[in-house]
């Protein structure tokens, strides 16, 4: 009896250890190169059961009545393995539950969304970039925090800029970052691009980051480490600059990208995201690094005259671990309007040590006024066009409407030290707009899960949606919203007295300026398009627009847009030069530059008399703040 009952309980046992090997953990989603209106891209891992392989998924929660399987592979380590399917033959803008694994255990039911055909609804999307810890752990701590609030916006995915985690040949660091992710990755996609701490000491498919994710191929390279894909009435396209980033590695990913911006020539909305920046503020104080310089892997002459060939409206990147916007550039050089430039941003707020204001013994230190305007014993690192600097964790809330992109900048709960909702506001509102029009061929996609009610064998729409309609790029219109817009009702950050309005200040030398300058005309004299040799400067040095003599005469190297006729309202200045408001923790920027803040602010409109002692601190800080930035 004895022999019987513990034969029975090592049965137990082991059944009990077989379903713990083969529960999948880390589900999750990724969008397909095409047709995502009709695709999705599901992977999650398990420790053993390769053949635990299959998802199964409906439109009702307790009906998934359909099923598919695909492939696996054994990934380093702790990954343990992989499991990729892709569903096909799904309906556009539509709701499907899903569940994942096999005889051996299966996971919880999740959800995700369809895309719309292109051009026949609303795409939301985020924007964000370094997520990495600042130590050996993984991600950092907030990430999990930062990465809840993205899902709570409805968002279909997340462009990343890269840094996902500090080093990336260490597996559990790419473990504990699935670890903290996984309450979330199964319900929004994931799309990364390539940063610096990622890199492995392999490279190619067996990289632990090629392993973890399930994303485009590209026939250049012939791995996943760059890629396009294309959702709604856009296309996104991710590039590497820490891969493949000699100069035989970068000519070859921007003939590839000149060769996919033609095929997705149709697109109203071309965006490219990668990691290290075309154009940034930079301090370079000599004895150390305050943050990362613009083109640092000399990218700008094989990248810049594609994105100005192709006329990309938004290239996103990360590794300075602030948020700054540009204005329109081409070139290297401010224009008039997106009609004629593209808008470049930087975001690296997602979880890393940010470049927010601190207070030390007293004094407040706020280093983003080092990088952005004041500069540091009279050295300035506000870089030509810069328009918007925040030194707060964020990410970028976009919403593409037909011919309509509008980016709200949120601050969010976690930041430097401390976790508080007070943190949520909005930095800025950001808008484009461009002429659209709607493809015949919606039917009626966007049921909210009606799968039976929308065309279930229209795949091929999404390459011909926008065939009727050429690219509109010379149309686009660039605002930035009045700070009492209702869309920025995120709660203002009661910390930062950046919230309420102030007298517009057209001042072109907001360095200096102690009072707003209303006797300047703002730049209507000058002819921005002309001034600018189009594709004359594409030089790396001339497009980081790091020549200090050059800042004072930013402000007037392009006048503003004309009035938007299409709303019939007017668009704001955004490409005078000035830099606004500073780690806004709530409200909007006016895109105009804004009088000098009330004191305690953190504007930078005019300068304020700093103590020795206040140097010295900001020198300390600055020291501190460059260590743990780490440059790899």
């Amino acid at each position: 009896m004895v022999s019987r009952i513990s034969l029975l309980a090592a049965m137990v046992a082991s059944a009990v250890a077989a379903s713990a090997v083969a529960a999948p953990r880390w589900v999750r989603l990724a969008v397909p190169a095409e047709t995502p209106e009709s695709a999705e891209v599901i992977s999650w891992n398990t420790d053993g059961t390769p053949d635990a392989n299959t998802v199964e998924y409906g439109i009702a929660q307790n009906a998934l009545d359909k099923s598919a399987s695909g492939k696996s592979f054994t990934a380093k380590g702790k990954l343990g393995i992989v499991h990729e399917v892709t569903l096909t033959g799904l309906q556009p803008d539509t709701k499907y539950f899903y569940r994942v694994g096999g005889a051996g255990d299966w996971s919880s039911v999740r959800s995700f969304r369809t895309a719309p055909k292109a051009g026949c609804g609303p795409v939301k999307f985020i924007a964000s970039g370094d997520h990495r810890s600042d130590d050996s752990a993984g991600p950092n701590p907030k990430w999990a925090s930062i990465l809840g609030e993205m899902h709570a916006s409805g968002a279909q995915f997340i462009i990343e800029t890269g840094d996902l985690v500090k080093d990336g040949d260490d597996i559990n660091q790419w473990y504990n970052h699935m670890e903290m992710a996984q309450a979330k990755s199964g319900e929004i996609a994931l799309m990364p691009s390539f940063g610096n701490h990622d890199t492995d000491n392999v490279k190619g498919a067996t990289a632990a980051y090629n392993q973890i994710w399930s994303l485009p191929h590209n026939d250049a390279a012939n791995n996943e480490d760059f890629y396009c894909f294309s959702y709604g009435h856009a296309v996104f396209c991710a590039l590497s600059t820490a891969t493949h980033n000699d100069a035989a590695g970068l000519a070859m990913q921007a003939k590839w990208l000149d060769k996919e911006l033609t095929k997705h020539a149709d697109k109203t909305w071309k965006f490219v995201f990668f990691h290290h920046p075309v154009h940034t503020s930079y301090i370079d104080l000599k004895f150390l690094d305050l943050n990362h310089p613009p083109n640092e892997v000399k990218q700008n002459e094989h990248f810049v005259p594609v994105f100005d060939k192709h006329h990309v409206d938004v290239v996103f990147a990360g590794h300075n671990h602030f948020y700054e916007r540009f204005a329109p550039m081409k070139g290297g050089a401010p224009v008039g309007s997106p009609k004629d430039g593209t808008v470049y941003i930087t975001t690296g707020g997602a979880g890393a040590f940010t470049y927010d204001e601190i207070d030390v013994l007293g004094f407040k230190i706020e280093p983003m006024k080092v990088i952005c305007a004041e500069g540091i014993l009279g050295m300035s690192g506000k870089a030509k066009g810069s328009q918007v600097c925040s030194g707060k964790h964020h990410f970028i809330e976009v919403d593409l409407n037909g011919g309509e992109f509008k980016a709200i900048v949120r601050s969010t709960a976690a930041q430097n030290f401390g976790t508080a909702d007070k943190n949520k506001g909005v930095i800025e509102t950001v808008t484009l707009s461009k002429a659209f029009a709607a493809p015949q061929n919606c039917g009626t996609s966007g049921s909210g899960g009606d799968a039976g009610a929308t065309d279930a064998g229209s795949t091929a729409d999404a390459g011909t949606a926008d065939a009727g309609s050429a690219p509109d790029a010379s149309t686009s219109d660039l605002q930035v919203a009045d700070a009492t817009a209702p869309d920025t009702a995120a709660a203002p950050d009661t910390a930062s007295a950046l919230d309420a309005p102030t007298a517009p200040d057209t001042a072109t030398t907001p360095d200096t300026a102690t009072t707003p300058d209303t006797a300047t005309t703002p730049d209507t004299a000058t002819a921005p398009d002309t001034a600018t040799a189009p594709d004359a400067a594409l030089a790396p040095d001339v497009a980081t627009g790091q020549d200090a003599d050059a800042v004072a005469a930013d402000a007037d190297t392009a006048a503003g847009t004309q009035p938007d006729t299409k709303t019939g309202g007017t668009v704001q200045d955004l490409s005078g030069g000035n830099l606004g408001p500073l780690d806004a923790g709530g409200g909007t920027s006016t895109g105009t530059a804004t009088s000098k803040p009330a004191g305690g602010d953190s504007g930078c409109s005019g300068r304020r008399g700093v103590s020795n002692t206040g140097w010295f601190a900001a020198l300390v800080l600055a020291g501190w703040i460059a260590r743990r930035r780490v440059s790899a």
